[in-house]
């Protein structure tokens, strides 16, 4: 059962630090409740922001913090399970309550046209790129994104036009909701930009993930509003085994499939010494051939932007924002700077370019390192990868993360850390995957090693990219000054 709230009740966030629980924090205290919440430790950006919007915040975690709070509802963040100190002591309470996905779902998305963004990656540009579009364009939307979009103020916002933009993420809800949180969603829409195994921690296999998506298909109420991505394998495959290729809407990301509704013709990397705009080619769902240029690199950020035009195109068509000229929407294509941590450039030190990247799927690490090559041609391409997440600490992609980094000149592996949790002979081991590399790659069991390493072994014209899904012990961060100072 849904608790009723009103506006200056208070919602108290178990666990708030965390990218999402801190948004959705935001998110309620813009919608007029009285938001705290607690958590263990708190680090930026999250901690940053919440201190902006005032949030209290109790830390540690204790069974007094809930009494002092007295909320009349809990949301609870998903990395919490049973025994954990504030949680025992709000399940011996008589105090309701929730998950944020589906806190999100009662609470902020029953009333709007939910554009659900799902995919193994993607997902975090793709839903920037509609926001910010659709905020662009005037029609004040709603949006949550799990990453920090250049053009917003945050990563979050209420709006007030129809449209509420959300990161469907696939990974499972709470300890007592093993669903995955888009099913929370109430979507209109779905942009399903690929699927992939992932989430080895939760997922037995491929099929375990494509039911979940077939369930998130199964609620939207229009097929045609359905935005599928026809040149992923995984998605052709689940749309043809469910029978629905015809009913959705179709995009040919890649220009391969001829019957698309909306097709990528061209994509034209930026000329040299002419700026750093990409050009798509696009057959739009009318049959026109229009062009778009953009800040965004590669033909994965070429597939995100064609689905996104797509989508907007039903949008407005089923009435849910006013009618734009193309040429509007082409200009805040343009204008969209892109997202944190994807593609950042950090520094440029004796012709030496560093960047850092959140890829961390295979499938994604190969994507962005072909970009580099052509953005880069003559450069020597230097990749750090970090295999931190809780798929990329298994040994399930050994062999296709080796695949992915080779498209690199050099490859330094950081650190791997031991979750005691993963049976050994399950285990990611960094050393194999070099060896599988080739004299190329190096592992390391300490980054500030590989951080002394690639000081000593950079020259300029290189072009270095650290990917991973967490922080990389902050090296990255610290590499230009180093190279400055080679000697210090």
């Amino acid at each position: 059962m849904t608790t009723q709230l009103q506006p200056g009740d208070a919602v108290y966030f178990l666990g708030i630090g965390g990218t999402g629980m801190a948004s959705v924090a935001g998110l309620a205290q813009e919608a007029g409740f009285k938001v705290s919440g607690s958590d263990a430790n708190l680090y930026p950006p999250m901690s940053t922001m919440l201190e902006e919007l005032g949030i209290h915040v109790h830390t540690p975690y204790a069974p007094e913090n809930l009494t002092k709070a007295n909320p009349k509802l809990v949301v609870v963040a998903n990395a919490l399970s049973r025994g954990h100190v504030e949680l025992e002591a709000l399940l011996s309470s008589a105090t309701p309550y929730t998950s944020f996905p589906a806190f999100l779902g009662d609470h902020f998305l029953h009333k709007r046209a939910s554009v659900v963004v799902a995919g193994t990656h993607g997902k975090t540009t793709t839903t920037s790129i509609m926001a910010c579009i659709c905020k662009d364009l005037g029609w004040d939307p709603g949006y949550l994104i799990g990453g920090i979009p250049r053009d917003l103020p945050r990563s979050f916002s209420l709006g007030t036009g129809k449209i509420f933009a959300i990161e469907g993420d696939e990974y499972d809800t709470a300890f007592f909701d093993k669903d995955s949180k888009f099913l929370h969603y109430r979507p209109q829409y779905v942009i399903l930009n690929n699927i992939e195994f992932d989430h080895a921690d939760i997922f037995k296999d491929l099929a375990a993930i494509e039911a979940q998506f077939t369930r998130l298909l199964g609620l939207v109420p229009d097929p045609k509003k359905i935005i599928a991505n026809i040149d992923d394998p995984g998605v052709a495959s689940l749309l043809d085994r469910l029978q629905m290729t015809q009913k959705v809407t179709t995009v040919a990301t890649l220009g391969k499939n001829t019957n698309a509704k909306v097709k990528l013709l061209k994509l034209d990397p930026p000329a040299p010494g002419k700026g750093d705009l990409w050009t798509l080619t696009v057959q739009t769902a009318d049959g026109q051939k229009r062009e778009v240029r953009t800040q965004l690199a590669g033909p994965h950020n070429a597939a995100n932007i064609c689905q996104v035009l797509a989508c907007l195109d039903l949008i407005q068509a089923a009435g849910d924002a006013p009618r734009v000229e193309f040429a509007q929407i082409a200009q805040a294509v343009e204008r969209f700077s892109g997202v944190k941590r994807r593609l950042d450039r950090l520094a440029s030190v004796r012709d030496i370019d560093v960047f850092e990247d959140f890829a961390h799927h295979p499938t994604a690490v190969k994507a962005v390192l072909e970009s580099m090559r052509t953005l880069y041609p003559g450069r020597r391409l230097i990749v750090a990868f970090e295999p931190k997440n809780a798929t990329s600490r298994r040994n399930v992609f050994v062999k296709e993360f080796a695949r992915s980094l080779s498209v690199a000149d050099r490859v330094f592996i950081g650190a791997c850390p031991v979750d005691q949790r993963i049976p050994p002979d399950q285990r990611m081991n960094t050393a194999e995957m070099a060896q599988l590399i080739g004299e190329r790659a190096q592992a390391f069991g300490d980054n500030e090693e590989l951080l002394n390493s690639l000081v000593a072994q950079a020259k300029p014209n290189d072009a270095i990219i650290f990917m991973s899904s967490s922080s990389f012990s902050g090296i990255q961060y610290r590499l230009g000054e180093r190279l400055s100072h080679p000697n210090v």
